[in-house]
């Protein structure tokens, strides 16, 4: 029994790991791991959540998006406007962006 239940947490641990897969222009492929912890708020068409990156342990903060919520055009142009939005911005108390 205590194998099973080992198992089960081993995959509750899984399934909070969240990959991100980068190809760089050369084809190069690089791939990111991040532990999903907890939930921070939402807004109109993202939820966000607080993320470990197992590479360097650093915290981060990321906005979920749903796929259905870019379907289309305008929602993925205004998605654009506020990532240019915030690339620009530079200030203490304001979250850095890493794209």
């Amino acid at each position: 029994m205590a194998m099973s239940k080992k198992s089960s947490q081993d995959s509750l641990l899984n399934d909070n790991i969240i990959e991100e897969k980068i190809i760089s222009a050369d084809g190069e492929v690089t791939i990111k791991k991040y532990s999903k912890r907890k939930f921070l708020g939402k807004g109109g068409f993202a939820r966000v959540y607080e993320f470990l990156s197992l590479d360097t342990r650093r915290l981060q903060a990321a906005k979920i998006i749903g796929k259905d919520q870019l379907t289309k055009q305008r929602r993925r142009q205004k998605l654009m406007s506020e990532i240019k939005i915030h690339k620009s911005l530079n200030h203490q108390n304001i979250v850095e962006f890493d794209f």
